[in-house]
């Protein structure tokens, strides 16, 4: 294996443990460490991490590690507001063009959110979360919009964790903002539509913990 599949490797692993939380903000990853758990050299190890560093992750701190880097206030509103401007957009492009076949699998998608509501699965519930809005925003066929959604649920994702897990372990709003979406584009009502899913998105600030 080549160094730069180890690197993608390396990359995609720490990436996902800095998304689902098993690295907290702040904490601090070294290269050792990643060696010893990968059993490679420094050079794709090293690689990994400073394209982790380039994409505001994870900082370098000299004779010390790697830290992750923690989300403030100001990100999380400047993150939603972009993901509403996208959404929004996206939503507007295509409800007149919904087919029965896609609306239905929204209602689908919706189904499976209800089925884990009421069980504090908090890291499923948010997983099928990012499945509905990413398959909403993929009936626009846009595949830029479809980029710019997945990376900012990337930084959703680390919002959560950083904020929100131990909250929404006891209340979370579930479903029902999906349903009335739902409700609202197959009656090709526009506006109500784009009010709701603006109040979806909103739904991260709700329980603020900072």
């Amino acid at each position: 294996m080549g160094n730069q599949s180890i690197k993608t490797q390396v990359y995609e692993s720490v990436l996902k443990d800095i998304l689902d939380g098993v690295y907290q903000p702040n904490a601090v990853i070294n290269e050792k460490t990643l060696m010893e758990k990968f059993g490679v050299s420094k050079t794709p190890i090293r690689e990994a991490l400073v394209q982790l560093c380039s994409e505001g992750y994870i900082k370098n701190i000299p004779r010390f590690g790697y830290q992750v880097t923690s989300i403030t206030p100001k990100e999380i509103l400047e993150i939603l507001e972009f993901r509403k401007v996208i959404e929004l957009g996206a939503l507007e492009k295509m409800i007149m063009e919904l087919t029965k076949e896609e609306i239905e699998v929204l209602k689908e998608l919706n189904r499976q959110v209800e089925l884990v509501d009421n069980q504090h699965e908090v890291k499923l519930h948010w997983a099928l979360n990012q499945d509905f809005h990413k398959k909403l925003c993929s009936f626009s066929k846009n595949r830029y919009l479809e980029k710019a959604l997945e990376d900012s649920l990337r930084v959703c994702s680390r919002i959560s964790n950083q904020y929100y897990v131990k909250v929404w372990e006891n209340k979370h709003e579930g479903a029902y903002n999906h349903r009335k979406l739902v409700q609202a584009i197959e009656d090709r009502d526009i506006e109500r539509a784009k009010e709701i899913l603006a109040e979806d998105i909103e739904e991260l600030m709700k329980n603020r913990v900072w």
